[in-house]
């Protein structure tokens, strides 16, 4: 189960720094197009296509369709296989990463984005949450009000009030999400200013140290069945 995983929460917030540095860098870099969502994106879509701009209205939607095709391959490989899909998304991000920090910036940025808004996607449907929390690591919304909600349920109850324990875990839980995430994000700004387009290639750092949290979490998984059996 996800809430008796050993490293499970580590890794998970070691993904919400690679969903901030990947989100910065799209903003910073890429004319300030959020590459890890769509809201943005539909809300100037339909904006396009009021203004019959047909040009900006392929260039949306062809974001739209990277960012979906991203969701269908997660659904297929979920059900389809039995590959760790984690692993899965550290090459998948590592691709995108290689790719974008290859396109030179006087590109298009939407087309530039087109492999971090699949990435994006694929992420944020493979890391769902941790110890039993849903938790997104590609953008910080409702991990900021669900550690603002459940601290604030923390001190309003009363000591010993049963959920009073429970509601301070969950704060620290997407409180320690919305740090990291934004950890990432002052990463990210930084490598920008210094390094420009090219600087989405430091992720590969946060992204190893995922990929070695993951494995010595299997491991230690592996050890405990064994010992149990």
């Amino acid at each position: 189960m996800e809430n008796e995983r050993k490293y499970g929460v580590q890794i998970h917030h070691m993904m919400a720094l690679c969903g901030g540095f990947l989100g910065v860098y799209a903003i910073i870099n890429r004319m300030g197009v959020f590459g890890s969502a769509q809201t943005a994106n539909l809300i100037e879509l339909v904006c396009d296509l009021l203004g019959r701009d047909p040009m900006e209205i392929s260039l949306r939607v062809l974001a739209l369709a990277f960012y979906v095709a991203a969701m269908v391959v997660f659904v297929i490989l979920e059900k389809k296989t039995r590959w760790n899909l984690e692993y899965g998304v550290i090459l998948v991000d590592l691709a995108a990463v290689a790719a974008v920090g290859a396109i030179p910036d006087t590109v298009n940025p939407f087309v530039a984005l087109y492999p971090i808004f699949f990435a994006t996607a694929f992420q944020w449907c493979v890391f769902k949450g941790a110890k039993g929390y849903v938790s997104a690591t590609i953008f910080s919304t409702n991990n900021l009000k669900m550690t603002v909600t459940s601290f604030a349920e923390y001190l309003i109850s009363k000591k010993g009030e049963t959920g009073r324990d429970k509601a301070l875990e969950k704060a620290l839980f997407y409180g320690g999400t919305f740090l990291y995430f934004h950890v990432g994000v002052a990463a990210g700004y930084g490598a920008g200013l210094l390094w420009g387009t090219r600087s989405v290639w430091l992720c590969v750092l946060p992204l190893a140290a995922a990929a070695g949290l993951i494995a010595v979490s299997e491991a230690r998984a592996g050890e405990e069945k064994l010992m149990a059996s």
